[in-house]
């Protein structure tokens, strides 16, 4: 292949301008340098069969980064009584590969996102779509500075980080955050009895708030206060909504 095909061809590798401003208008920041976020929507298939010098990989390795602190801080302001588990928790629900995927679908990037013919555009595995959607974040920060990848990730996923981190946490924790949004006392589990042999006891707990008391039993104290905080969040939803 003769060096003027392979700058055709490399030509050809550029993404319509159209869709460039698509997908700025879609996040909410428009790039001084184009160049950054064709960068982030090459995939390593792509960038073989054109002979490119660049793919994604790097660029996706300082979004993600770039993700998981801005998602981080967020969470640590918002929810100033939560440890150091439940805050990992949240975060996990966030930035997990699957809402990265969602959120990356809703951007049409199955569609733009540069790849090899052995792929098929649309039908791209999701590892691959939420893997360039961190690519454009850390594109967007090398870009604009941390200030604009905060405030397109505030677009994208803080703006529902309460209602996200709310559906996917465990019961417990689902219940603190519900109280702790309403400014209501933090729930305090009763254990009632412990019954059965000692190789395989059954505690039972009782937990009362804003005049709901279920109790529940189970062969754990952490399985049973899960139930319990399950049952009482319900009646609480059920009656004053999420």
């Amino acid at each position: 292949m003769s060096d003027i095909n392979l700058d055709l061809l490399k030509e050809k590798a550029r993404i319509d301008p159209h869709v460039v401003a698509f997908l700025e208008d879609g996040i909410g920041y428009t790039f001084d340098n184009k160049q950054l976020l064709e960068e982030a929507l090459c995939h390593s298939s792509f960038s073989k069969e054109y002979g490119l010098s660049y793919n994604n990989e790097r660029l996706e390795f300082f979004g993600d980064s770039v993700l998981e602190f801005i998602v981080s801080r967020s969470l640590f302001k918002t929810y100033p009584d939560a440890n150091e588990g439940e805050l990992t928790q949240m975060r996990a629900e966030l930035v997990k590969s699957d809402s990265l995927y969602v959120k990356a679908d809703a951007l049409r990037l199955p569609y733009i996102i540069l790849h090899g013919h052995t792929m098929k555009t649309g039908a791209l595995p999701k590892s691959v779509t939420a893997d360039a959607l961190e690519a454009v974040l850390g594109a967007v920060c090398l870009d604009g500075g941390m200030g604009a990848a905060e405030r397109v990730i505030k677009k994208l996923f803080l703006n529902d980080t309460e209602e996200q981190a709310i559906a996917g946490a465990e019961p417990k924790l689902r219940l603190q955050m519900w109280l702790q949004k309403r400014g209501m006392p933090l729930p305090k589990y009763e254990l009632l009895r412990v019954t059965g042999p000692s190789h395989d006891p059954t505690f039972t707990v009782k937990l009362y708030i804003a005049g709901f008391e279920h109790t529940a039993a189970d062969k754990s104290r952490k399985g049973a206060e899960k139930q319990v905080a399950e049952l009482v969040y319900n009646d609480l939803v059920a009656k004053f909504g999420e």
